[in-house]
């Protein structure tokens, strides 16, 4: 193996490329062994441990204490790019490899926009062709090869599709509700839908009624482990009253889900339904419409375990 030196940052001729997966969600971070939150906050100083704090360009972050406020897009800041180095790093530290790697990044963009962001995002993450940066105290050097980009919603289902021809796939995201027809296994584009209906939406609500009921402002980490494992650690002298009003809220939340379905005109009765994302575990406690064609996928790394599957498999 023969290195070059290029910047103080040293490249790798000749060194297989390794590939990571990952979903930039607008809630948290997944690749298929991680999930972290994608709040990012820059210090003025080094903090007293090094856990989760990432050194760029002569600044220092701390990541994955929160979730970050809502953008427009996720190329108009260093944001996503930051995060993207962090996941990086967290999968090579996993598997003990060597610290200067040459990587191949799967990735994806919203299935409604993918003619749209999917070059932009793609420029974004590969707007440098070799990258050094300290994670957690650990030096990394990065030498960027080939990004691919896929579809969000369709990416999660990829694999999951045997024994059905046709079916709607329903990714109850962070922010957004994508709804994409599927036919033999291809995206139906005409027929694929965003709408501005994700869990943030129910999450805010529920906290506006707890607070207006209860008198108690619940912290949104409480509601997504409400969400994610149907109960919560947190102890309240009135736990039992305010579990009622969260989950009034989240059945709340799949009754306007499935609403938004049959404005579509789909029919519980003859169409498979599968759903995806952080919702999927909702749909399946609180939606009223079930049955043998309705199925859930509630690996929240289920989009990043896609785009690894897809980027393995597709020529």
């Amino acid at each position: 193996m023969n290195t070059n030196e290029a910047n103080g940052i040293k490249l790798v001729d000749g060194l297989m490329p390794r590939l990571i997966a990952i979903d930039h969600g607008w809630s948290s971070i997944k690749t298929p062994n991680f999930i972290f939150e994608n709040g990012i906050k820059e210090l003025k100083t080094m903090p007293a441990t090094k856990e989760n704090v990432l050194e760029y360009r002569g600044k220092i972050y701390v990541v994955g204490q929160g979730r970050m406020g809502k953008q427009e897009t996720k190329t108009e800041n260093d944001n996503y790019y930051l995060l993207t180095l962090v996941a990086i790093a967290r999968e090579i530290k996993r598997v003990g490899y060597s610290t200067v790697q040459k990587v191949d990044l799967a990735v994806g963009v919203p299935l409604t926009l993918y003619g749209k962001e999917k070059k932009a995002f793609k420029n974004y993450l590969r707007a440098n062709d070799k990258v050094g940066f300290h994670y957690e105290g650990v030096r990394y050097v990065i030498h960027f090869g080939k990004v691919r980009v896929f579809a969000q919603c369709h990416a999660a289902i990829a694999n999951r599709m045997d024994g059905m021809d046709r079916l709607t796939a329903v990714d109850c995201g962070s922010w957004t509700l994508d709804i994409m027809s599927v036919v033999n296994k291809v995206p139906v584009l005409d027929d694929c839908h965003t709408y501005q209906l994700g869990l943030i939406t129910a999450i805010d609500r529920i906290q506006k009624e707890c607070y207006a009921v209860h008198g108690k402002e619940i912290p949104e980490y409480i509601i997504n482990e409400v969400i994610e494992k149907g109960d919560t650690d947190a102890i309240a002298n009135n736990k039992a009253a305010i579990m009622d009003t969260i989950n009034a809220g989240l059945k709340r939340y799949a009754l306007e889900v499935e609403a938004k379905l049959r404005e579509l005109k789909i029919d519980f009765d003859f169409t498979n339904v599968v759903y995806v994302g952080g919702g999927a575990g909702v749909m399946r406690r609180f939606g009223s419409c079930t049955g043998d064609n309705v199925r859930y996928v509630t690996d929240v790394r289920a989009n990043a375990l896609g785009y690894q599957y897809l980027a393995q498999n597709l020529v």
